[in-house]
C-alpha cells in the first residue's frame, strides 16, 4: 500500500490537516454561537423597562452642540 517514507508522510500530513480543519471549524462554530446568544448584564431588564416610543437623540446625548 505505502511505497516508502514519503508516501506515509504525505498521508500523515493529510490526516493531521483534516483533523485540524475539523477541530478549528468546530471551535469557530462554538465561538460564533456563544457570541450570538450572549446577552449583556441588564438586557432583559432594558427590554422590559425601556422607552416604548423613539426618543430624540438630544434627550439622551448631553454633549456637543
Amino acid at each position: 500500500m505505502f511505497k516508502g517514507r514519503r508516501d506515509r508522510g504525505a498521508v500523515s500530513g493529510a490526516i493531521i490537516g483534516v483533523i485540524c480543519v475539523v477541530l478549528g471549524g468546530g471551535a469557530a462554530a462554538v465561538a460564533v454561537t456563544t457570541v450570538v446568544s450572549t446577552s449583556g448584564p441588564n438586557d432583559s431588564r432594558a427590554i422590559e423597562t425601556g422607552p416604548r416610543s423613539p426618543v430624540e437623540p438630544s434627550q439622551v446625548i448631553q454633549y456637543g452642540g
